[in-house]
């Protein structure tokens, strides 16, 4: 018995089957989560290391990223949106992944390369196979690539540095993205969404913090605006100390609804003083006193400094 049911498709495919865009609506739709969005730890585009998050150490992002794994990544996401309750698992035939991925040749076909990319996937520690009965059924670990058993994260603010996540929506999928951006667009998307602020730039310098190269970083941004998921909206001063200004502008950026949804609660408390300081100003009343210890050029931003980490 099926689980969607579709109306009669305008230009049906030759042989009959799902179209891709109905086949991730059918996989999807399996997942049953009410808020269609993706939970994703910040492990998958970064690592951090020690109690203090300062030691970084390569991503399983960065690995698919630099080995051309874009099919990869794909269905990793996909894996990730519907595996949604213990013990993280799913089990689908070869052709309805193949067909997400916008590959619709039949039979073996099929099976070689969806199990190639699983294959590459496991090599990364992000998931398990396992026989189920004729079909693979594949269990999500965790987005490090320790491949440690999973465990959803648990989002408090005092929580561990490795439960820090961020939510991809289905949005992702019913604009198109998957096909719209190359693997430079996905990466980028991703690194900026797990970063969790309002406004951002998005420097060169990026390409060291996540082991990716300054090619990928332009590439991605350009795409990102293309595809309107980011508006430029200004711009702002940062130290450079390479430069014998000393400081130099960088475009600022911020995402588009639905694609807004990771603000981390720290920025937000951040946006509601400065709202509160400008509405005091506005109403004639003195504005808090700035902290003795805040910097004396406060319209400076000390984003990047050359060589040091993210």
């Amino acid at each position: 018995m099926p689980r969607i049911i579709f109306p009669p498709a305008d230009d049906p495919l030759p042989d009959g089957g799902l179209s891709q865009e109905h086949s991730i609506a059918a996989l999807l739709g399996s997942s049953k989560r009410r808020k269609r969005e993706v939970r994703i730890r910040r492990s998958l585009v970064q690592r951090v290391e020690g109690d203090s998050g300062d030691a970084k150490a390569p991503s399983p992002l960065s690995a698919l990223v630099r080995a051309r794994r874009e099919r990869a990544l794909d269905l990793y996401l996909l894996m990730a949106a519907v595996t949604t309750a213990a013990p993280y698992d799913v089990t689908e035939r070869s052709e309805l992944w193949a067909r997400c991925l916008g590959h619709h040749a039949p039979g073996s076909s099929a099976s070689v390369m969806v199990s190639r990319l699983w294959s590459q996937l496991e090599q990364l520690g992000l998931i398990k196979r396992s026989q189920n009965g004729k079909f693979t059924r594949i269990t999500k670990l965790m987005e490090d690539g320790t491949s440690t058993s999973y465990r959803p994260p648990i989002g408090l603010a005092d929580g561990p540095l490795e439960d820090i996540y961020f939510r991809l929506p289905f949005q992702y999928w019913v604009d198109g993205l998957h096909e719209k951006l190359t693997l430079s667009g996905k990466a980028l998307l991703l690194i900026c969404m797990s970063r969790r602020d309002p406004q951002f730039y998005i420097p060169e310098v990026f390409a060291g913090w996540y082991g990716l190269s300054p090619k990928t970083i332009r590439k991605g941004r350009d795409e990102l605006l293309k595809a309107g998921v980011l508006i430029t909206i200004g711009y702002g001063i940062y130290i450079d100390t390479s430069l014998p200004t000393l400081t130099t502008t960088a475009d600022k950026y911020a995402f588009q609804a639905p694609y807004n949804l990771n603000i981390s609660k720290r920025a937000t408390a951040a946006d509601c003083s400065a709202a509160d300081q400008t509405k005091a100003e506005e109403d004639g009343q003195a504005a808090p006193t700035s902290a003795p210890n805040e910097p004396l050029l406060s319209t400076v931003e000390f984003l990047v400094r050359k060589g040091e980490a993210g």
